[in-house]
C-alpha cells in the first residue's frame, strides 16, 4: 500500500514539471527570453526638447509595451560620433538607431533639400498640412530614392528657421549686406543666404555657440528651440524672424537590429511610431512657445518682418528655387514631380 502511495507521488510530481516545462516554452512570459538592447545615437544635449520629450518616453514606451524584450539606450550630446557621421553609424552598426538629419550630409540625399527651400512648404512640425506633404514626399520621393537601406520610424521636421544674431540687428534685407551669417548644412540654405545679401558660412549647432561668442560669424539661422538646448540666449542679443522653411529628421533603424525583433515586437514599434511622430510635432511646438518666453524675459529683441518687407526676401529667394530644381533634375532625379506634387497639395 505504502508502495503505491509513493509511486502515485512520484508519478503526479513527474507530471507537474512536465506541465512546468510545457508551459514555459509554449507562453513567451513565463519562458526566460534574452532581451534585445538597441544604442539609439542623438547629438540633442540631455537638456533639449528632442531628448527629454520624445526620445527618452518613446525608449520607455517601447520597454513597456514590448513588456521588457526591447529596451532602448539613448547616448546623447554626440557620445557615439560626429552628427555629421550619423547615417553612416547606423548603417555600419555603431548604433542600432540614429537621429537622422540629411542637413548635415551635404549632397548625399539632395531631394531632401526641398524641406529647405525657404518659402515652398508650409513651416513647422505639427502643422496640419506641412505633415501630409511630408509624409508624402518621404513615402514617393525620400525612401525609395535616398533611404531604402534603413528602416524609417518616424518622420519631423523642425520649427521655422530664424535668425539668432549677436550684436546687430537685422530689421530689413539690406542690413544683412557685409554680414557672414552661419547654417547648419545642406546646399540650399548657403544659396539663400548668398541671395538676400550675406555671406554664408557652414557652422553645426553643436559648434555655433563658440561661432557667435567669438565674432566669427555674425548670427545662425536655426529654429527657434535650439536657445534652451544649446544656452544659444546666452551670446543672442536679436532674433529676426524669418519663418523660413526647415529641414526634415528622421529616426531611423539598421535593418539588422530590425529584423533581429520578433513580427509582433516589429509591430508595437511602428504603431508606437506614429504616436512618436505627434509627440515630436507637440515637443517642438511647445519649446518654440517656452524659448521665445525664456528669451523674452532675458531682454533678446525679436524682430518681426512687415508683409512689404517679407515679400522683398520671397522675390530675392525666387532663382533659388528654380536653381535647385535643374541642378537635382540633372542628377536623375525627379526633382520638378516632387515640387509639382508640393504645391499642388500645399495650395
Amino acid at each position: 500500500m505504502k508502495s503505491r502511495k509513493g509511486l502515485s507521488k512520484v508519478l503526479f510530481f513527474l507530471l507537474l514539471v512536465g506541465l512546468l516545462v510545457t508551459t514555459a516554452y509554449t507562453h513567451p512570459s513565463v519562458a526566460q527570453v534574452k532581451p534585445i538592447e538597441l544604442k539609439f545615437a542623438t547629438h540633442s544635449p540631455p537638456m533639449g526638447a528632442q531628448y527629454k520629450d520624445v526620445f527618452v518616453p518613446w525608449a520607455e514606451e517601447v520597454k513597456k509595451r514590448t513588456e521588457g524584450r526591447v529596451t532602448v539606450n539613448i547616448f546623447p550630446a554626440e557620445l557615439l560620433g560626429k552628427v555629421t557621421q550619423m547615417y553612416d553609424m547606423v548603417l555600419k552598426g555603431v548604433c542600432d538607431v540614429g537621429y537622422l538629419i540629411s542637413t548635415f550630409y551635404p549632397g548625399r540625399h539632395p531631394l531632401e533639400e526641398v524641406f529647405h527651400l525657404p518659402f515652398l512648404i508650409p513651416p513647422g512640425a505639427a502643422n496640419p498640412r506641412g505633415k501630409l506633404i511630408r509624409d508624402a514626399v518621404y513615402k514617393n520621393y525620400l525612401i525609395p530614392h535616398h533611404y531604402k537601406d534603413v528602416k524609417v520610424l518616424w518622420t519631423g521636421r523642425f520649427e521655422p528657421n530664424v535668425l539668432h544674431l549677436a550684436k546687430k540687428p537685422v530689421r530689413t534685407i539690406g542690413d544683412l549686406k557685409g554680414l557672414v551669417v552661419g547654417f547648419p548644412g545642406g546646399k540650399l540654405m548657403p544659396r539663400f543666404i548668398t541671395a538676400v545679401g550675406a555671406s554664408p558660412e557652414q557652422v553645426t549647432v553643436v559648434d555655433m555657440y563658440t561661432a557667435m561668442e567669438r565674432g566669427m560669424i555674425a548670427g545662425q539661422i536655426v529654429p527657434l528651440e535650439v536657445q534652451t538646448g544649446f544656452k544659444l540666449s546666452e551670446v543672442t542679443k536679436y532674433i529676426t524672424m524669418l519663418n523660413l522653411g526647415s529641414g526634415s529628421n528622421f529616426i531611423g533603424m539598421r535593418f539588422e537590429s530590425w529584423n533581429k525583433l520578433s513580427p509582433a515586437d516589429q509591430k508595437i514599434i511602428d504603431e508606437l511610431s506614429i504616436w512618436a511622430a505627434d509627440l515630436q510635432g507637440q515637443a517642438l511646438k511647445a519649446s518654440t512657445d517656452q524659448t521665445t518666453a525664456m528669451c523674452k524675459k532675458r531682454g533678446i529683441e525679436f524682430i518681426e518682418l512687415s508683409p512689404e518687407e517679407r515679400a522683398r526676401w520671397i522675390e530675392a529667394a525666387k532663382p533659388v528655387e528654380e536653381e535647385w530644381v535643374k541642378q537635382v533634375e540633372a542628377k536623375g532625379l525627379p526633382a520638378r514631380e516632387m515640387c509639382n506634387m508640393v504645391k499642388q497639395m500645399a495650395n
